[in-house]
């Protein structure tokens, strides 16, 4: 029994340690997963668009992947202005080429906005959407120009359009001031005497660089485990992760009528949600001569009669990972904050932050207040184990005179404490439950922590400016050595340890408090009420009250 107990410690801290180092993510489907899933979608696609010209479908999915041509000159830019954003127009060819959320400084204390969509500069971020026609449609369009503009206390709309000699588009720009998201609507009319075949594509487009003041992260920092690449839902998988490096070995396509596609980076995101009642093929590609990456939408062919119209519309979500705003673009938006394998812990404890934030104005006291309710929910549970601990400490006079009288048979030993335990009701492995316990809410919480918005330059306290971020001052690290090394004068030692294993534990504290020197504040904030808790746990059935 006290071997158990004592590699069953040992494991629990490699396992903790690991999981505190390397963010746990559960791996995205493989290449051959991909490839079949472009098989069947292949198929269905052939069945189900009732294609009218395969040609046109290719050449949509293949816009995909190609690169968005920005000159980035000034005089061809229109800018849209909103109450939490900014957009820039490239009226060449209507792509989105810069958004800036006004709300979220791109850094701490700066005065600058944090950039989404930045086609010129360093990410090469964009986001474009139209139309791809047959061979006998005229396609020498002129530039975009902005043809009405109605604002409205509730709702603003852009009209841009665009003509060759055989078409006629606009694209309409629609949004509510407060909203991170806008509406767009393609309506293309053939000017021609010929049916015009066409297929409609939204996608957007990025390189694979890290976004600007996260390419240096600290150890311990979200930044540093925060996924990076797109994600897909879909009818056969309402959240799918697709990494860079997957579609670097291979192109992701699947049909579905319902769905969205996204470009994640760490606390932000940008979406497309398609019109949800047609079939759409959902494409993730690779430009093969640079290194951008592009995810989009392609619509099904269509046939365009002389003087007659087609259009498409979708939503285009740009911002910040706030589960309230996403739910207003889509209602499975709120997926892409991904709390892992343990969202089911995850997502209760950020609605509980949430409210007691709501309550008292503060995210570091919501983290604590959640500490302390998690704590409350598990006292059942941890009073057993402490409990446990208590009649524990009573017996080590009895467990070093076992020791003492077998020292030279580890057998006879084993069997005499084996009937210590049992005469006295006391199960040794119960001593390790409170850390089993605590480890899958302190994962839960890490995560909430790598992808909460909210807590993004959160203050707390004089010193703490920023909760996603280390305690500048180290002073929540050293305070956590403080109180592990009080747990530990309070948990009895396990009997037989050797003196080498002996000083490794005395050093746990301090190795941890190392370790948490680099980590969210928030996250050592709620590790250091946690164990101040348990201290005193401990302390109420200490032997005196046992």
């Amino acid at each position: 029994m006290e071997n158990f107990q004592r590699y069953f410690l040992i494991a629990c801290v490699f396992i903790m340690s690991y999981f505190l180092i390397i963010r746990w993510d559960p791996p995205g489907s493989s290449s051959s997963e991909i490839s079949s899933i472009e098989e069947v979608s292949t198929y269905s696609q052939k069945e189900e668009f009732g294609f009218i010209d395969e040609n046109i479908q290719k050449q949509s999915e293949e816009i995909i992947s190609s690169s968005v041509s920005t000159s980035c000159v000034p005089s061809s830019i229109y800018e849209i202005d909103s109450n939490n954003w900014k957009i820039s127009i490239d009226l060449e060819d209507g792509s989105l080429i810069k958004s800036e959320l006004k709300k979220y400084p791109d850094e701490l204390g700066s005065k600058s906005n944090k950039l989404m969509f930045d086609a010129c500069g360093r990410n090469e971020y964009s986001q474009l959407s139209g139309f791809v026609f047959g061979e006998n449609a005229e396609k020498d369009f002129s530039p975009f120009k902005v043809e009405d503009i109605e604002r409205s206390a509730g709702l603003n709309s852009y009209t841009f359009v665009k003509e060759s000699s055989s078409l006629k588009e606009s694209k309409i720009i629609s949004f509510e001031p407060e909203n991170y998201f806008i509406q767009v609507r393609h309506i293309v009319r053939n000017l021609s005497s010929e049916a015009i075949n066409s297929s409609s594509y939204s996608k957007i487009e990025r390189n694979s660089l890290k976004p600007p003041g996260t390419e240096g992260a600290f150890f311990g920092d979200p930044a540093n485990f925060a996924y990076l690449g797109p994600v897909f839902s879909t009818e056969s998988d309402n959240y799918q992760k697709i990494s860079l490096g997957e579609l670097e070995e291979s192109d992701f396509k699947e049909n579905s009528v319902d769905g969205w596609t996204a470009f994640l980076e760490h606390y932000f995101l940008t979406a497309i949600i398609p019109d949800q009642e047609n079939i759409n093929v959902f494409v993730g590609k690779k430009n093969k001569t640079n290194e951008k990456f592009s995810v989009g939408v392609v619509g099904r062919p269509v046939e365009i009669q002389p003087f007659e119209e087609a259009s498409f519309s979708y939503t285009l979500y740009f911002g910040p990972k706030v589960q309230s705003e996403l739910s207003k673009a889509n209602q499975d938006l709120p997926l892409a904050v991904d709390y892992g394998f343990l969202y089911w812990i995850g997502q209760p404890m950020f609605l509980a932050m949430q409210f007691f934030f709501d309550i008292v104005g503060n995210w570091g006291w919501a983290i604590v207040l959640v500490t302390l309710l998690i704590k409350v929910i598990l006292w059942p549970l941890s009073y057993v184990s402490y409990k446990s601990m208590g009649k524990m400490r009573q017996i080590q006079p009895q467990l070093k005179d076992l020791q003492e009288r077998h020292s030279g048979d580890r057998q006879a030993m084993s069997q005499a404490m084996m009937k210590l335990y049992k005469d006295e009701k006391v199960n040794p492995a119960l001593g390790c439950l409170p850390m089993l316990l605590q480890m899958p809410f302190f994962l839960a919480f890490y995560w909430v922590l790598i992808e909460t918005v909210e807590l993004r330059y959160a203050p707390f306290l004089i010193w703490i400016t920023d909760l996603s971020s280390r305690d500048p001052l180290f002073i929540l690290p050293i305070l956590n050595i403080g109180a592990m090394w009080a747990m530990q004068m309070l948990q009895p030692q396990p009997a037989g340890i050797d003196p080498m294993q002996a000083r490794i534990f005395k050093f746990m504290p301090l190795i941890f408090g190392v370790m948490f020197a680099f980590f969210p504040a928030g996250l050592v904030l709620y590790w250091l009420i946690n164990s101040l808790v348990s201290a005193i746990q401990m302390l109420m059935h200490s032997p005196r009250s046992a």
